[in-house]
């Protein structure tokens, strides 16, 4: 079925900007060894790209079939896609971290070494503006979508929705008043936060963005008061496995950011009743153009993940790569594992 979707997309192909790339990789998750063998295939049209792939992987020597045992894990071959047409955007793959109001905050599909397919659509007039998304199109437990209309310069009315189908829903329903100026914008309102079955918050929150020197600042902070169990965070793929309950009290976010040619960086620190603190970090810089890095880290009282990730192009076409990684394995209970990898490749670009 694989075969039979390329030989599908080559009259495609044959009228874009096509890439390739190949790469293999060595070394240990756990106490397993790890191999893998990684083929990229990339093309670019006008106003659209995509790029698709597939991996195999061996742990301890033995094929890992359960990355292609059914016929729809065809889907993963999906490692890029961004399209724009006028006002509407899609982008798929595996998708930045999710921002759906104030219920999807940080939200990150991968914690584990799947690859996960995400449909990412967006459709933005001067006045409204709607979004939805799916963090993983064969294991959703995110399906989110948003509303934003400015009835009324400079005020705007918000709604939104965020679902694991397994375990539970959060709506938002709020108003906002929105400043700008040159190179500045800023945002304050307030919202009703349900999370279905498990309780109800009021929320005050601002959303600011600052250009100076071509450097992008961004702040977003929040103020919580109810019994809420604050959904859909960086670590939900790991907490939603324990039980989920509503806790009344007073939560906080705040997330700065920070973003230019040289690279990105943000750094967001959340309190949650009766979850306690939650710290977040990710960043990633270009550092010139044979040596690229990035990170990201997310910790909470009870659990930590993260990855690293350097790449250097040694020569013309050809890279290698080292992947410091702790995940978790969710096949049961969440067992963390350590994961490095080295790789080396060969790319037409």
């Amino acid at each position: 079925m694989r075969l039979a979707v390329l030989l599908f997309a080559m009259p495609a192909l044959a009228h874009a900007d096509v890439g390739a790339s190949a790469a293999i990789g060595a070394g240990a998750q756990g106490e397993a060894t790890y191999g893998a063998l990684d083929v990229t295939l990339t093309a670019t049209w006008p106003g659209v790209r995509l790029g698709l792939g597939a991996r195999g992987v061996w742990d301890d020597g033995t094929f890992r079939r359960a990355d292609w045992s059914r016929p729809e894990d065809v889907v993963s071959i999906v490692r890029d896609l961004e399209a724009s047409w006028g006002p509407l955007a899609l982008a798929a793959g595996r998708l930045a971290p999710a921002h759906v109001g104030q219920l999807a905050d940080g939200y990150r599909a991968t914690l584990d070494d799947r690859w996960r397919t995400g449909v990412r659509a967006a459709a933005t007039t001067d006045d409204l503006a709607v979004s939805t998304e799916v963090d993983d199109v064969l294991d959703p437990a995110l399906l989110a979508g948003a509303v934003r209309w400015q009835f009324a310069r400079p005020w705007a009315m918000h709604a939104a929705i965020a679902s694991d189908p397994a375990h539970a829903t959060a709506l938002e329903a709020g108003v906002a008043h929105r400043s700008e100026r040159d190179h500045a914008r800023l945002d304050a309102g307030a919202s009703i936060v349900a999370e279905l079955g498990l309780g109800a918050s009021a929320v005050a929150f601002t959303d600011a963005a600052l250009e100076v020197d071509d450097v992008r600042y961004t702040l977003r902070a929040d103020v919580r008061a109810g019994e809420t169990a604050s959904l859909f965070g960086p670590l939900y793929r790991i907490e939603r496995t324990r039980e989920v309950t509503g806790h009344l009290g007073l939560g906080a976010g705040l997330t700065v950011g920070a973003s230019a040619r040289a690279g990105w960086v943000e750094l967001a620190l959340r309190e949650r009743p009766g979850l306690g603190g939650l710290a977040a970090l990710g960043g990633g810089a270009p550092m010139g153009r044979y040596v690229q890095a990035g990170a990201w880290a997310a910790v909470s009282r009870t659990d930590a993940a993260g990855a690293a990730e350097l790449r250097v192009a040694w020569a013309k076409r050809l890279f290698s790569a080292v992947q410091a990684a702790r995940f978790y394995r969710l096949d049961t209970m969440p067992a963390p594992v350590w994961s490095l990898t080295a790789w080396f490749g060969a790319t037409s670009d």
